[in-house]
């Protein structure tokens, strides 16, 4: 490169330089004020999204279809099969509650047997918690259950496997034997170290196979329990009559246990002394249910009233079915008097008055969402140190 090459860019470079200095020059600097305001307004926005995101609610919920029925008034009892009344179960002009027997068709099962195990069925329910053994041995292995025998002795066959495998002690003598083998072992560490590793090696794995066994039988009564529950709920559907209010019972002509009777006809009816007593009633499969607890707030629209012109109906979660039909359960939802909707108005009651309903199991904010999850991530990270380290 020679001296004029040289000099050019130098000239060029300062032609640059005093261009720039004379922009910043007719520009001038930033103001300080301007800076601080922009910080102020940045931190101002930061703090204020982050107040809103605790302020903020988001609701989790469990949608489905609602049907609102009235159980205050009368309630007129049909039959939903055809055949022979075997016995009334309530006298004529007495009061009933909600739930009450009402009468039994004839049938192959003898209802004071199904009655006997149907009480037993709690002591399952405790058994499940517990693994206590004891509660199976109430069960009686000879009762009459008619068209439900099958669902009868499967359900006592898995009951049995529960019981001959505790009654054998198998887990507790193998494990007492093993204990000492390694005792004795352990004397002379030594010269038994391969027999001390196989008999440590024998007592994880009798405890892995005790532990499964365990689970498979346990498995095989849930199993067994959930088709016995379906049985007797198909029974009852057919044969057993049930009041699904509460008042004063008229049996009218159905006073002889030899009446027969065709599906669909009024057997009885039960007079409430209550005025417009309100339920909505809801089905949800496990899934649904399984977040669901009394108490909770739901929110209702209806097909025949809109929610722009007449609002929402509120309530709250009254009940929850125990056992399950179908792998469905029944929710009723207590529903405020005279039916008075979020816009203050009062809706005229109709059978079959359906829509869809909210239930609100769960209201977090919009920041604990956020974090939630990072929070879970590091709980679920130090649990898995602290197994390793174990």
């Amino acid at each position: 490169m020679n001296t004029t090459d040289i000099t050019s860019q130098i000239d060029t470079q300062t032609s640059i330089e005093l261009k720039q200095n004379e922009v910043d020059d007719l520009l001038g600097d930033a103001p300080n004020w301007l800076i601080y305001t922009g910080s102020y307004l940045f931190y101002g926005i930061l703090i204020l999204l982050l107040i809103g995101a605790m302020l903020i609610h988001y609701p989790d919920v469990v949608q489905g279809t609602i049907v609102v029925e009235d159980i205050a008034n009368v309630e007129w009892v049909t039959v939903n099969t055809s055949g022979k009344i075997e016995s009334l179960l309530v006298k004529n002009d007495s009061l009933v509650k909600n739930g009450d027997a009402i009468c039994v068709f004839r049938n192959a099962a003898q209802y004071d047997d199904v009655l006997k195990f149907v009480k037993m069925l709690a002591n399952v329910e405790q058994y499940f918690l517990t693994n206590n053994s004891a509660l199976l041995r109430a069960f009686s292995f000879n009762l009459s259950m008619g068209e439900m025998t099958d669902a009868y002795e499967n359900f006592l066959r898995a009951v049995r496997v529960c019981l001959i495998y505790d009654d054998h002690h198998y887990f507790e003598q193998r494990q007492t034997f093993l204990q000492k083998e390694l005792t004795l072992l352990n004397s002379e560490p030594d010269k038994n170290a391969l027999a001390i590793l196989k008999a440590e090696r024998d007592l994880f794995e009798l405890s892995v196979s005790h532990q499964l066994e365990i689970e498979k039988n346990m498995k095989q009564l849930e199993s067994a329990y959930t088709v016995m529950m379906n049985s007797l709920q198909t029974w009852e559907l057919k044969y057993l009559i049930r009041s699904h209010s509460e008042g004063r019972i008229v049996l009218g002509e159905v006073l002889t246990q030899t009446r027969l009777m065709n599906k669909g006809d009024t057997i009885a009816t039960v007079i409430s002394n209550n005025k417009e007593e309100f339920v909505g009633r809801m089905i949800l499969d496990q899934e649904q249910v399984a977040g669901v607890r009394t108490g909770n707030p739901v929110s209702i629209r209806l097909a025949k009233y809109p929610e722009h012109s007449f609002g929402r109906l509120t309530g709250a979660v009254s009940f929850i079915s125990f056992t399950p039909y179908n792998k469905q359960y029944i929710v009723d939802i207590a529903l405020p008097a005279q039916l008075r909707t979020t816009a203050n108005k009062a809706l005229n009651y109709e059978i079959g008055l359906k829509g869809n309903a909210d239930i609100i199991i769960s209201n977090q904010s919009v920041l604990s969402r956020i974090f939630n999850p990072i929070t879970a991530f590091f709980r679920g990270k130090n649990i898995e140190i602290k197994t390793n380290k174990q």
